[in-house]
């Protein structure tokens, strides 16, 4: 099949995306090696970008190879920093040095700002450090916070936008740079607050893991129905989803014009061993299901063209920082009006761990190279 010429979505009974998160190792040696290779299909892997080439996670080389044996290769952001709103449990004086929140993930980084908001005031402090006590998790600050707030008011904290746009934008460029194509993104620990919603479109076609954006997670998607860039997936792991379950999403995956996202984790603690995966690509050969990666399903799906999706790739060296705001403790940020409904990044099973892995071996079309794409036979 050539790049930019779409297969009708009757070649199937529906498209079925396997996304894979965190980049291990294991994404290539045992979900890649032991399982899609012998299943002739793709699978995407969604890669924090500061890990590539770190001890037991995937190299560039790799990468490249994924991406040359028809795997996508996705965001899952560059530091695997938590993408949504946060909730604010107590609380807060004018001269406290801590926050204390629903889980203080946005605490792991001393340097990130955040913006702490009420719906009609917000003030930007800087962190410190991450603790808990027994009064619950908090993040630490490097100075008060010189504001009050009070918890019952639905107070959240997020990070500002310079490092939302790092992390989004930042971790494509960085991708890009080993030389493989990122259009879509998964995010950690399914953090999607209601700011990374309105940016996430100016560098992703799709969020693979978005269904707090519409409603909920282990959707089935409908052509006509996709609201780009959110999107849903489920996880698929033993202990998550039962193989009758698995049936079920199947069933449902298995009709014209439908797009169904399965999620996991190739880490040992996953329970999603090879077998399981090979199960699961089988269940879903048995139905006549099309698996692909998520840029070529929404392509085969006309739900985007090549034309319009972010192809764009550079080949150069990789920066390995991922910045930030300038360290300001207290300041004003214009912030959207409205809570987000999505008020903790609790890891959850599904989200306890970064998102998943679609990668596109895409090629420009201007090139006019053929495209491996695996198909079920």
């Amino acid at each position: 099949m050539v790049a930019g010429i779409p297969a009708t979505a009757a070649d199937s009974n529906g498209k079925l995306v396997f996304t894979y998160d965190d980049g291990p190792v294991k994404d290539f040696t045992h979900t890649y090696q032991k399982a899609h290779r012998k299943g002739g299909v793709p699978g995407c892997s969604a890669v924090p970008a500061a890990s590539v080439g770190n001890s037991d996670n995937l190299s560039a080389k790799q990468l490249r190879t994924l991406a040359d044996e028809g795997w996508e290769i996705m965001s899952h952001s560059v530091q695997h920093r938590s993408l949504g709103d946060i909730e604010i449990t107590r609380d807060i004086n004018p001269d406290d040095q801590k926050i204390y929140v629903e889980t203080n993930h946005h605490g792991k980084i001393p340097g990130d700002t955040l913006v702490v908001n009420d719906g009609s005031r917000s003030t930007i402090v800087t962190v410190a450090g991450k603790g808990s006590d027994g009064r619950g998790e908090f993040v630490e600050l490097e100075s008060p916070i010189g504001q009050a707030f009070t918890a019952s008011d639905g107070v959240t904290e997020r990070y500002t936008d310079d490092i939302l746009r790092t992390a989004l934008g930042g971790s494509k460029k960085q991708l890009e740079q080993y030389g493989v194509t990122v259009t879509n993104i998964v995010m950690p620990y399914g953090g999607y607050g209601e700011r990374t919603q309105e940016l996430a479109g100016e560098y992703f076609t799709a969020v693979a893991n978005g269904g707090l954006a519409i409603g909920g997670r282990a959707q089935i998607h409908r052509a006509g129905e996709i609201q780009l860039p959110h999107l849903s997936r489920a996880m698929f792991r033993r202990g998550k989803m039962t193989k009758a379950e698995l049936g079920t999403f199947l069933d449902k995956v298995a009709a014209a014009d439908t797009l169904g996202i399965l999620g996991g984790h190739s880490w040992w603690q996953e329970r999603l061993p090879p077998a399981r995966i090979r199960m699961a690509i089988q269940m879903a050969k048995d139905r006549n299901i099309d698996i692909v990666t998520l840029h070529d399903a929404l392509t085969d799906l006309k739900v985007t063209d090549s034309s319009t999706s972010r192809t764009t790739t550079t080949k150069t060296s990789q920066t390995n920082t991922e910045g930030g705001a300038p360290k300001t403790t207290q300041s004003s940020e214009k912030f959207p009006a409205g809570k987000n409904n999505e008020t903790t990044n609790r890891p959850t099973t599904e989200t306890n761990q970064p998102g998943f892995g679609s990668l596109a071996a895409l090629v420009s079309i201007g090139c006019g190279v053929a495209l491996k794409r695996y198909r079920n036979k």
